[in-house]
């Protein structure tokens, strides 16, 4: 059965999220989903990021279907953690995610798959809008 790993924060869970993560899952039969801590994502992004807290960003991953017990809590923005304790087949993340290395997914030869950005909607839009 192949596995897949993909990691991120989640926030404001939008169309770009749920494309991402179904194009995700059409890659693996098992997929395990890193999420983002929340004092990881304030130094990333700020104070005054997430909008939402961990356990509500979690809860919206269970809400629209993915198993709990594949749901990964991440300390860091970078998953070689993750990707040394999972081990997957595969690692999957977004094409303009550069913040996430994928040197240690080389290093334990795990194979990088790369996905397509869904254009015109992030959660920095979403927000920008709200601000308005």
């Amino acid at each position: 059965m192949k596995t897949g790993f993909c990691c991120g924060v989640f926030d404001l869970g939008h169309l770009g999220h749920i494309n991402f993560l179904k194009e995700a899952q059409s890659k693996c039969q098992i997929l395990t989903i890193g999420v983002v801590m929340d004092e990881a994502v304030r130094v990333q992004k700020g104070n005054d990021r997430p909008i939402l807290t961990f356990k509500e960003r979690r809860n919206w991953l269970i809400a629209i279907g993915y198993n709990p017990l594949n749901i990964f809590p991440m300390v860091f923005f970078d998953p070689s953690d993750c990707l040394r304790v999972i081990r997957p087949d595969i690692f999957i993340k977004g094409e303009d995610q550069f913040h996430i290395p994928e040197v240690i997914a080389k290093e334990l030869r795990i194979p990088v798959v790369y996905l397509n950005r869904t254009e015109g909607i992030s959660t920095s839009d979403i927000i920008k809008r709200i601000r308005k």
